[in-house]
């Protein structure tokens, strides 16, 4: 690059369009950047990076979060141990992000006439000037943050070492995070940028097929904004998923299980205040936006299943049975499930033969989803009828033996209402203890497993029609 002959000059130098504001020019920057990542084909662990920055950021404020933890905790005795500690583990991996993120720069890429300034000195003075290169070449986007990072993280974990945290420790951790948040115009642009095309674009061929067969421009935008949000939920599933398999402590995916639920308000909310009128408007089709609606229910019961049931269950300090790990991959499963349904009805309402097998290939279809769960009901339905009528040929461990594999298996596709049911007789089976009322409790199981049965039936019934 510096024996290259340059033939002008200005094209060296950056063009000013002075119409531009301060902030155009800084998205002009920060476009080329990403840009640049993903020429290095970085570009996963930049989305990767904005949504820990997303679910740190959402760590932090929660208030729904704070009430999970504190639950049985008195105003004066809390104790933000917890927060320390998942803040360490979320730390440790935004740093390596940071680090794989921060490669050097082209000098060409630097304001040309820094670059001028140096040449001259060091070619035309016989005085040495070492720290020449540090003055005009600046740092990169991440390295500044890294350090503070690593620095925080390190007393974030002498803290964590500590019995009780106060409040007042843990804000003042929080607040020299935020405020060297603020001063990183890169990670800023990250937090702050609602769409970013490289980060947001679908490569799915089926729904860019959708997006473009629609005609009205205002739909056709508000369709593809749809997309954009329903496939940040999958991104988010997907890094949810690595993190429990390849982390020990699992502590680490909280932030993201909050960034998933901020993405989903996000996307529901866009539905009901945006879309739906739009879509009432120009397809003028009731019947696809009751399709929708019902589908957008399904969605908010999934959400349901997750923030009022798997997430506060996690936090449960008498729970020390559960499989924390499992609970939360559950997360990612449900938000999955219900995502990939959405997908597949809004894109059928512009193209009917588009299908969820064909976008997803792992794909489970709702009727599917009915038929497994209902062969699973009707074998422990058969077996607590016999564990009743004929005893000691079926021990209570074969039933709950049966009933802990169907919790495994197939329990996340119950809807909203059974899924609650269900886990609250299990609750209750396990506290009997085998005594007397088990069998009581056990014969108010098996009702409403008939009852679910019967429902599923029904609902086979209005689709056949």
């Amino acid at each position: 690059m510096e024996n290259k002959e340059i033939e002008n000059i200005t094209e060296f130098f950056t063009r000013e369009e002075p119409d531009l504001s301060p902030e155009q020019k800084w998205h002009r920057i920060f476009e080329a950047w990403v840009a640049k990542i993903d020429q290095k084909k970085l570009m996963i662990e930049l989305i990767e990076l904005k949504y820990w920055l997303e679910g740190l950021d959402e760590f932090f404020s929660s208030t729904y979060l704070e009430d999970l933890i504190f639950k049985y905790q008195t105003a004066d005795s809390r104790n933000y141990q917890t927060y320390v500690y998942t803040f360490t583990q979320a730390a440790g991996k935004i740093i390596t992000l940071l680090k794989t993120l921060d490669f050097e720069k082209d000098k060409f890429f630097l304001n040309f006439e820094e670059f001028i300034v140096e040449k001259f000195l060091e070619n035309h003075t016989p005085k040495s000037f070492p720290y020449l290169k540090d003055v005009y070449s600046p740092e990169s986007w991440f390295y500044g943050l890294r350090v503070f990072l690593q620095n925080l993280r390190n007393i974030a974990q002498e803290l964590g070492r500590v019995d009780i945290v106060s409040h007042r420790t843990f804000s003042s951790l929080k607040r020299l995070y935020r405020n060297e948040l603020m001063d990183n115009s890169i990670a800023i642009s990250l937090l702050k940028g609602i769409f970013i095309p490289k980060m947001d674009k679908i490569y799915q061929h089926d729904i860019c097929d959708v997006i473009l067969s629609i005609k009205d421009k205002k739909l056709k935008k508000e369709v593809g904004i749809f997309f954009i949000l329903a496939f940040r939920i999958l991104k988010i599933n997907s890094f949810i998923d690595t993190n429990l398999n390849k982390n020990r402590n699992i502590s680490i995916t909280i932030p993201l299980v909050l960034a998933l639920k901020k993405n989903i308000d996000s996307m529901v909310s866009f539905y009901e205040k945006v879309l739906r009128k739009t879509m009432q408007v120009t397809l003028n089709k009731e019947k696809n936006c009751l399709k929708l609606d019902n589908a957008f229910t399904s969605l908010e019961f999934e959400y349901k299943k997750i923030y009022l049931g798997e997430l506060p269950y996690y936090f449960e300090v008498n729970n020390e049975k559960i499989n924390k790990r499992k609970l939360l991959k559950n997360v990612s499963v449900i938000s999955d499930f219900a995502a990939q349904h959405l997908i597949e009805c809004v894109a059928q309402v512009f193209k009917p033969e588009v299908s969820g097998k064909r976008i997803f290939g792992d794909f489970m279809s709702r009727d599917q989803m009915v038929t497994e769960v209902k062969k699973k009901l009707e074998t422990l339905y058969a077996k607590i009828s016999n564990y009743l009528s004929h005893k000691g040929e079926i021990s209570s461990a074969d039933i709950f033996f049966d009933i802990n594999l169907f919790m495994e298996t197939d329990l996340t596709y119950l809807l909203y209402k059974d899924w609650n049911e269900f886990l609250k007789f299990y609750d209750d089976l396990v506290g009997s203890d085998f005594t007397p009322e088990f069998k009581n409790i056990l014969r108010g199981f098996q009702s409403f497993i008939a009852r679910i049965l019967k429902e599923i039936a029904e609902f086979k019934i209005r689709n056949i029609r």
